[in-house]
């Protein structure tokens, strides 16, 4: 039987597959039929994708290293039909701009996804979510950014589910998390702290929509306890005030700071959600918006250790 995972709190469509129940975030997404499965082990091994951790599994992992050098090789020859073969039906791409795009939108101009050749490549594995983060530089203005691909393990194989790059601003530019600017003191936070315009229904969504809220409310408040509870440790931000990636000493850190300092603005509000369970992983995708209108898109991939839903994974980009 199958069973809504959650909803969005305002029309959408909900799409419902064997393996996943996701809803769409920011506006209705295309549909299609799956991919066929293709074999994968002729690729090349990426030999220089650092494993950070996850489930022992050499041979899944060597399927999804060859998955994601398949689409980097069909992009980088705009081969649409192996490219698409390779997208999960609700893939988005965010761009540099945050700019969201939905697979029927990139297929045929897939060459779109094209950059420069990955570096500081890391693997992170779920068991059916797995992270690829690093760098690379854009075409054609040869911009550094920093990239994170979500994949997710379906019968067919390895799809991209989403891909995300964040072209770090110039280092004037506001924290979109931990602001200064503020209208007045104290500043509220019912949005995400209190509230937000989903429902999880499943038990699992409610139990990470729990943890999210928990967690920024305990940065808005400076309760480190709290936050490093739902925080794993090994946690990153990508954010684009940022030219590398955030760690958890460093969050709690600022967090911290910007709180005794009086600095701590509410953390950006919520417009629109959606959220794809895995078993023991899930992944949000969120249009979020700051207290000072800014814009941000926003990727988090959650795993439960332990009975608890953590944080591993958040990267930010600014709509521009």
């Amino acid at each position: 039987m199958r069973t809504h995972l959650s909803k969005l709190i305002r029309p959408s469509a909900i799409f419902i597959e064997a393996v996943f129940i996701a809803i769409v975030p920011f506006a209705a997404r295309a549909g299609g039929s799956s991919p066929a499965t293709e074999d994968l082990s002729a690729s090349p091994d990426a030999a220089e994708i650092r494993i950070v951790a996850g489930p022992e599994n050499a041979a899944i992992e060597q399927e999804l290293r060859s998955a994601d050098r398949a689409l980097m090789q069909a992009i980088a020859t705009n081969d649409r039909l192996a490219a698409a073969g390779l997208l999960n039906a609700e893939f988005t791409w965010v761009d540099r701009d945050g700019r969201s795009r939905t697979k029927s939108d990139v297929v045929n101009r897939i060459i779109l996804l094209s950059a420069e050749p990955d570096s500081n490549i890391a693997l992170q594995n779920y068991g059916r979510v797995a992270l690829l983060t690093g760098t690379h530089r854009l075409t054609p203005d040869n911009a550094p950014a920093l990239f994170a691909r979500v994949w997710v393990r379906q019968p067919s194989g390895w799809r991209l589910l989403l891909y995300q790059e964040t072209a770090p601003a110039d280092f004037s530019a506001k924290d979109t998390r931990f602001g200064d600017a503020r209208a007045q003191w104290p500043a509220p936070c019912e949005n995400p702290c209190r509230s937000l315009p989903y429902k999880p229904l499943s038990s699992d969504a409610q139990e990470i929509v729990a943890s999210f809220m928990a967690g920024e409310k305990a940065a808005f408040d400076g309760d480190a306890k709290t936050a490093s509870r739902i925080l794993g440790d090994d946690v990153l931000f990508v954010t684009p005030d940022r030219a590398q990636p955030m760690d958890k000493a460093q969050r709690i850190a600022a967090m911290r700071n910007l709180t005794h300092a009086g600095q701590a603005d509410p953390p950006p509000a919520v417009a629109a959600m959606a959220l794809w369970a895995f078993g023991n992983a899930a992944v949000m995708s969120a249009e979020q918006e700051s207290p000072s209108g800014e814009i941000l898109r926003t990727t988090r991939i959650w795993a439960r250790r332990g009975g608890q839903w953590q944080l591993t994974f958040s990267q930010q980009t600014l709509v521009q």
